[in-house]
């Protein structure tokens, strides 16, 4: 059963607390080798997330947590991590800011979980960094926000900045001249603006109209009617899965035909998440992905299939299932490595030590040290188009930022 959500009470003062150092008992965090490690006990290890599970993302949402249980189940069912077996506590966030801080505060400091592992809200995450700053505990593989350059942060996926330069890139080869970007007021938008601005400068492709939606609103039709002015070529998507299929739709409405593109999480590339409400809006859009498709043909996409079969069937075709499925056979990966000293100082070192790590799910990962650019592991990413029933790949290798226009 799903733990009761965290009762949100004085939330200006939670935020405010979270940025102060300090304001944790935690102030220790009980990690040293040798000592207790929070989390652990002889037969268990416990993991958490924060997901939106209701909102306006709930779709990725459920697809996350449905990946994270197919992990879950296969690892303990194979006898578990160093012996132990995993428990995984969910929480829901309806994809609001304030109430994914309180549940990562909620799963450091009361369900004492060991990590937070592939927790979703590029545009949420980001008010919990100063707590994990002073608390120490890791958070890996979140989707997908900005890299904070901290030590107890992993990101896996290639950024939403990355992808939004992947893609200017490859609507650059495609003689595209003007782009116009629809994004929403938060982090999500601000990375995809900022890849398309960079990428843009650097292949001659103007930005002719930005324009901003307001997050968990479905009012889109003023920032489609004030983008058709600027008379773009296409449309990049920095928006949440509901309003990105209602700009299509929106668009369609019109009789406007423009290049439609967006990230793995805009348009939820290689599920039917966005596609799907669009209807035949949705035909011929692009969308970047930073993870094998569902339908991929690679054995480990394969092994996640007969996993997510056993434990969540409907969710068997989504790629926020595979993603989040992969993210936790990587984490415990990387634990698996770590032998006896479970510290979250031996994590951080052992998790900088994966060079060019083949997970057969995503491009090949190597965390370098924070210090060293961020503890970014992936920065390429593939193309697919929406051809009205299904995703077709339109590239077949990964193509990193800066060298994808063909």
């Amino acid at each position: 059963m799903r733990p009761r959500r965290f009762p949100l009470t004085a939330l200006p003062a939670l935020l405010t607390a979270l940025a102060v150092a300090g304001c944790s008992s935690q102030a220790a965090a009980p990690s040293d080798a040798g000592g207790t490690v929070q989390g652990v006990t002889d037969d268990t290890i416990t993991i958490g997330t924060t997901l939106p599970l209701s909102g306006g993302a709930a779709t990725s949402g459920k697809g996350f947590e449905a990946g994270l249980n197919a992990a879950v189940k296969e690892i303990n069912d194979k006898g578990g991590v160093l012996g132990r077996q995993v428990k995984l506590v969910v929480l829901d966030d309806g994809f609001e800011a304030a109430r994914s801080v309180a549940n990562i505060r909620r799963l450091g400091d009361q369900e004492k979980v060991y990590a937070v592992v592939s927790p979703a809200g590029s545009a949420n995450i980001p008010g919990s960094y100063p707590y994990l700053a002073q608390k120490g505990m890791p958070l890996f593989a979140p989707v997908l926000p900005p890299d904070p350059e901290q030590d107890s942060v992993f990101l896996l996926g290639t950024s939403q900045r990355d992808q939004a330069r992947v893609i200017v890139d490859f609507l650059a080869g495609k003689d595209v001249k003007k782009v116009a970007v629809i994004g929403q007021d938060n982090e999500l938008g601000h990375a995809i603006r900022d890849g398309v601005k960079e990428e843009a400068a650097a292949t001659g492709v103007e930005v002719v109209a930005n324009e901003t939606t307001e997050p968990n609103s479905t009012e889109v039709s003023s920032a489609v009617l004030k983008v058709r002015e600027a008379k773009p070529d296409a449309i990049v998507l920095g928006t949440d899965n509901t309003q990105s299929a209602l700009i299509m739709k929106a668009v369609g409405e019109l009789g406007w035909k423009p290049t439609i593109m967006g990230t793995s999480s805009t348009v939820t590339t290689g599920s039917a998440g966005t596609v799907g409400p669009a209807g035949p809006a949705a035909k011929g859009i692009y969308g970047t992905f930073i993870s094998e498709l569902p339908t991929s043909d690679a054995p480990e996409a394969a092994a996640w299939r007969t996993a997510q079969q056993a434990v969540a069937p409907d969710q068997a075709g989504s790629a926020y299932a595979l993603q989040a499925y992969a993210n936790t056979k990587i984490f415990f990966e990387i634990v698996n490595r770590m032998g006896d000293d479970l510290s979250w100082a031996s994590f951080q070192k052992t998790a900088e030590s994966l060079k060019e790590h083949a997970s057969g799910i995503y491009p090949p990962i190597t965390f370098g040290p924070a210090a060293g650019g961020g503890h970014v592991g992936t920065t390429g990413a593939k193309v697919a188009e929406w051809d009205g029933s299904a995703w077709k790949l339109v590239s077949e290798d990964w193509l990193e930022p800066g060298k994808s226009a063909s």
